[in-house]
């Protein structure tokens, strides 16, 4: 089973993954840059300006994604003509869509002097270029190239500006600079480079072709609805903060979120390469091994690192963070840490949908929950109170993961047992967060258990695959 080759996969997650490693470092380096010399309005005004970059996660249309899923098994003639026509379709969607969402946002934080909207209206169309030709750049299998790009477009474009900061910190030139345009430069950079990079397939006797275009269509529409409410569920959070709280607070959210998301960089890693691999398999059987291989991959290693250092999760960053840490903060990291180690399993999942062009199911599940989860987070922010809205996401995000997971458990090998041991590992993490320690050691001890029982079991199973 070639299939399952664990040195390709791990190679390919590893080139996926590297870019986001250091970042991380970028990330340690750069955030008490900001904290300690930038005053609170500005770096909250900068990050807000990165925020609105993640609307382009849903205005590219997941065209770069489809793309990725038609060019498999094709010759290369037909791939050329996909590409360039997805490549068409998305800067046509990248400069209306950025049109209007800059309009909106004009108007809607019309107060913020700090925000330079024709920066962000580029750095808008940029970024949704940038993620369609990313897709399509994985989809062909060059994930060298798309680790260095990545690199710069996502961890030099926001961790980049901390080292002008620092450059310039014996006079008063910081705010003069606009950081923001530093990151709109690295970006463009990185599109330029990741476009010459595919250069050989634009070259196509044939041009824009409407039924290609329209073939996007149907399956673009439901990856996007599901964007939107990922847009919503990851990120109305902190735009309601920043329009209704203190730029205190929502420096402190944000990094908190911003830390601990830095683990979705290992599930993205995985996506990327198992996307393209999934569409690929024709039988069930040979999904259902890429899909488990990959995803008690990165929950077996990861859960078991969380239960064995987290005690010394608080130490680092009070080292790290220094007079910028307190218990608060620390409360909020690990709410968001295990909310994203349960969305980080989501995504693996997903890519299932996804491959098997199923992703309206995905879309279905996420409507039923998005109703309820804006009115009771209205209702949170209205109470000013930032934990329990941390605890709301958390809750969100198991309960769509149960929902997605359950669908598609014929494809999962051992549900029931992966399951439990997941809702253990949750369990633990809550009690040990609220200092209820009876309750958390006997839960690190009964997981302890079932996770050893799991990978025994998964151990007997991929022996001889």
């Amino acid at each position: 089973m070639d299939y399952l080759s664990k040195q390709i996969n791990l190679k390919n997650i590893f080139y996926s993954g590297s870019p986001g490693i250091i970042s991380i470092f970028l990330t340690f380096l750069s955030i008490p840059i900001y904290l300690k010399y930038l005053p609170p309005t500005y770096y909250s005004s900068f990050l807000i300006s990165h925020i609105f970059m993640s609307l382009s996660l849903v205005f590219n249309f997941n065209i770069g994604k489809v793309a990725s899923i038609k060019i498999q098994n094709k010759k290369k003639e037909v791939k050329n003509q996909i590409i360039v026509n997805a490549l068409f379709l998305s800067f046509l969607i990248g400069v209306l869509s950025s049109v209007v969402i800059v309009f909106f946002l004009i108007n809607i934080f019309k107060d913020e002097n700090e925000l330079n909207f024709f920066l962000i209206f580029i750095g808008l169309i940029t970024s949704i270029l940038f993620i369609n030709v990313e897709s399509i750049t994985k989809g062909l299998g060059k994930f060298k190239i798309t680790a260095i790009t990545n690199l710069f477009f996502y961890g030099f474009s926001i961790s980049g500006p901390a080292f002008v900061v620092f450059l310039n910190i014996n006079n008063n030139s910081t705010l003069i600079i606009d950081l923001f345009l530093i990151s709109v430069l690295f970006k463009i950079g990185s599109l330029i480079f990741i476009i010459i990079s595919i250069k050989n397939f634009l070259k196509t006797r044939k041009t824009i072709n409407k039924k290609i275009v329209f073939s996007f269509r149907n399956q673009s529409f439901w990856m996007t609805l599901s964007n939107s409410y990922n847009q919503i569920f990851d990120y109305l959070d902190k735009y309601l903060i920043k329009l209704f709280l203190s730029p205190i607070v929502f420096i402190n959210y944000t990094i908190a979120q911003q830390i601990s998301s830095k683990l979705s960089i290992f599930s993205n890693a995985i996506t990327s390469v198992i996307l393209p691999k999934l569409a690929s398999q024709k039988k069930t059987i040979n999904k259902s091994y890429v899909l488990n291989f990959h995803l008690f991959l990165f929950y077996i290693s990861f859960s078991i690192f969380f239960i064995l250092f987290d005690a010394l999760f608080d130490d680092l960053l009070l080292w790290w963070l220094k007079d910028n840490f307190n218990d608060k903060f620390f409360d909020l990291f690990n709410i968001f840490l295990l909310l994203t180690f349960i969305a980080c399993q989501s995504h693996i999942i997903i890519s299932l949908y996804e491959a098997n062009e199923i992703s309206r199911i995905n879309s279905i599940f996420e409507s039923i929950i998005i109703i309820p989860f804006i009115a009771f987070l209205f209702f949170i922010i209205s109470e000013h109170e930032v934990i329990y809205l941390c605890y709301l996401i958390l809750f969100k995000e198991i309960l769509l993961f149960l929902i997605r997971s359950f669908y598609i458990k014929k494809f999962i090998i051992y549900f029931k047992l992966y399951i439990t041991s997941i809702i253990l590992f949750s369990f633990y993490w809550i009690v040990n967060i609220n200092e209820m320690y009876k309750y958390a050691i006997l839960a690190k001890f009964l997981f302890i258990v079932l996770i050893l029982f799991l990978i025994g079991k998964l151990h007997k199973k991929f022996k001889y695959i």
